[in-house]
Protein backbone atom coordinates (compact mmCIF):
# COMPACT_ATOMS: atom_id res chain seq x y z
CA UNK A 1 0.00 0.00 0.00
CA UNK A 2 1.03 3.44 -0.91
CA UNK A 3 1.15 6.19 2.20
CA UNK A 4 0.82 8.88 0.11
CA UNK A 5 0.62 12.08 2.49
CA UNK A 6 -0.97 14.80 0.49
CA UNK A 7 -2.00 15.14 -2.93
CA UNK A 8 -0.54 18.03 -5.10
CA UNK A 9 -2.21 19.33 -8.23
CA UNK A 10 -1.46 21.89 -10.60
CA UNK A 11 -4.79 23.42 -10.18
CA UNK A 12 -8.36 22.65 -8.22
CA UNK A 13 -12.44 24.00 -8.34
CA UNK A 14 -15.85 22.96 -8.07
CA UNK A 15 -15.64 20.93 -10.88
CA UNK A 16 -12.25 19.33 -10.52
CA UNK A 17 -13.37 18.06 -7.22
CA UNK A 18 -16.81 17.22 -9.38
CA UNK A 19 -14.57 14.45 -11.34
CA UNK A 20 -12.29 13.59 -8.73
CA UNK A 21 -16.07 12.57 -6.60
CA UNK A 22 -17.70 10.66 -9.32
CA UNK A 23 -14.10 8.50 -10.11
CA UNK A 24 -13.98 7.36 -6.74
CA UNK A 25 -18.10 6.61 -6.86
CA UNK A 26 -17.37 4.41 -9.65
CA UNK A 27 -14.62 2.27 -8.29
CA UNK A 28 -16.28 1.79 -5.10
CA UNK A 29 -19.27 0.61 -7.05
CA UNK A 30 -17.31 -1.31 -9.53
CA UNK A 31 -15.97 -3.23 -6.09
CA UNK A 32 -18.86 -3.45 -5.01
CA UNK A 33 -18.14 -1.23 -1.41
CA UNK A 34 -20.19 1.06 -0.02
CA UNK A 35 -19.12 4.48 0.84
CA UNK A 36 -19.20 8.45 2.02
CA UNK A 37 -17.02 10.80 0.13
CA UNK A 38 -16.30 14.62 0.99
CA UNK A 39 -14.47 17.23 -1.19
CA UNK A 40 -13.76 20.15 0.92
CA UNK A 41 -12.36 23.23 -0.82
CA UNK A 42 -11.34 26.16 1.90
CA UNK A 43 -13.56 24.55 4.66
CA UNK A 44 -16.63 24.93 2.16
CA UNK A 45 -18.09 21.34 1.08
CA UNK A 46 -18.21 20.91 -2.85
CA UNK A 47 -18.74 17.18 -3.07
CA UNK A 48 -20.66 15.17 -0.68
CA UNK A 49 -21.91 11.70 -0.97
CA UNK A 50 -23.28 9.15 1.06
CA UNK A 51 -24.51 5.40 -0.45
CA UNK A 52 -28.14 4.36 1.15
CA UNK A 53 -26.55 2.21 3.39
CA UNK A 54 -24.43 3.55 5.24
CA UNK A 55 -25.87 5.17 8.71
CA UNK A 56 -26.21 9.11 9.20
CA UNK A 57 -23.32 9.43 11.10
CA UNK A 58 -21.03 8.53 8.22
CA UNK A 59 -21.06 12.96 8.14
CA UNK A 60 -19.81 13.32 11.39
CA UNK A 61 -17.00 10.44 10.46
CA UNK A 62 -16.23 12.14 7.12
CA UNK A 63 -15.74 15.98 9.22
CA UNK A 64 -13.41 13.89 11.92
CA UNK A 65 -11.24 12.54 9.78
CA UNK A 66 -10.75 15.55 7.54
CA UNK A 67 -10.11 18.26 11.00
CA UNK A 68 -7.03 15.41 11.16
CA UNK A 69 -5.70 16.45 7.76
CA UNK A 70 -6.39 19.87 7.98
CA UNK A 71 -4.69 20.32 11.03
CA UNK A 72 -1.78 18.07 10.45
CA UNK A 73 -1.62 18.79 6.71
CA UNK A 74 -1.00 15.00 5.77
CA UNK A 75 -3.51 12.20 5.00
CA UNK A 76 -5.34 10.85 8.63
CA UNK A 77 -3.63 7.45 8.01
CA UNK A 78 -0.38 8.78 8.01
CA UNK A 79 -1.21 10.42 11.36
CA UNK A 80 -2.56 7.48 13.20
CA UNK A 81 0.62 5.39 12.49
CA UNK A 82 3.00 8.07 13.41
CA UNK A 83 0.65 8.21 16.67
CA UNK A 84 0.94 4.56 16.77
CA UNK A 85 4.28 4.35 16.23
CA UNK A 86 5.01 7.48 19.00
CA UNK A 87 3.41 6.19 21.72
CA UNK A 88 0.77 9.19 21.46
CA UNK A 89 -3.25 9.89 21.32
CA UNK A 90 -4.60 13.18 19.69
CA UNK A 91 -6.58 13.72 23.08
CA UNK A 92 -3.35 13.01 25.29
CA UNK A 93 -0.56 14.44 22.97
CA UNK A 94 -2.06 16.91 21.12
CA UNK A 95 -5.42 18.42 23.26
CA UNK A 96 -7.44 17.35 20.34
CA UNK A 97 -10.80 16.17 21.47
CA UNK A 98 -11.95 13.04 19.75
CA UNK A 99 -15.57 14.64 19.69
CA UNK A 100 -13.85 16.84 16.62
CA UNK A 101 -10.57 14.45 15.86
CA UNK A 102 -10.43 11.14 14.16
CA UNK A 103 -7.21 9.70 13.35
CA UNK A 104 -8.19 6.83 11.15
CA UNK A 105 -7.31 6.70 7.18
CA UNK A 106 -9.38 7.99 4.37
CA UNK A 107 -8.53 11.41 4.44
CA UNK A 108 -5.77 13.25 2.24
CA UNK A 109 -4.97 16.47 2.04
CA UNK A 110 -4.98 18.24 -1.29
CA UNK A 111 -2.35 21.25 -2.20
CA UNK A 112 -2.24 22.94 -5.02
CA UNK A 113 1.01 23.95 -6.55
CA UNK A 114 2.74 27.15 -4.92
CA UNK A 115 -0.65 27.93 -3.23
CA UNK A 116 -0.67 25.58 -0.08
CA UNK A 117 -3.10 23.77 1.12
CA UNK A 118 -6.80 24.35 0.08
CA UNK A 119 -8.74 21.70 0.88
CA UNK A 120 -9.67 17.82 1.84
CA UNK A 121 -10.95 14.56 0.10
CA UNK A 122 -12.31 12.37 2.54
CA UNK A 123 -14.25 8.82 2.12
CA UNK A 124 -15.76 6.82 4.88
CA UNK A 125 -17.41 3.12 5.36
CA UNK A 126 -14.42 1.15 4.69
CA UNK A 127 -11.22 0.00 6.54
CA UNK A 128 -8.85 3.07 7.06
CA UNK A 129 -6.70 1.58 4.72
CA UNK A 130 -9.43 1.12 2.19
CA UNK A 131 -10.58 4.13 3.03
CA UNK A 132 -7.00 5.93 1.91
CA UNK A 133 -6.34 3.30 -0.47
CA UNK A 134 -9.38 4.03 -3.00
CA UNK A 135 -8.55 7.91 -3.04
CA UNK A 136 -5.25 6.71 -4.83
CA UNK A 137 -6.70 3.77 -6.66
CA UNK A 138 -9.36 6.02 -8.42
CA UNK A 139 -6.88 8.90 -9.04
CA UNK A 140 -3.94 7.23 -10.36
CA UNK A 141 -1.40 8.65 -7.85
Amino acid sequence: MDLLKKITLQKFSNNSALKMGLKIIDLARERNQKIAIEICRLNHSIFLYVDDTLPADKHNWLKRKANVAKHFEESSLSVKNDLKNGNMTLEGTFQLSNKDYLAKGGSIPLFVENAGMIGTITVSGLSDVEDHQIIIDSLNL
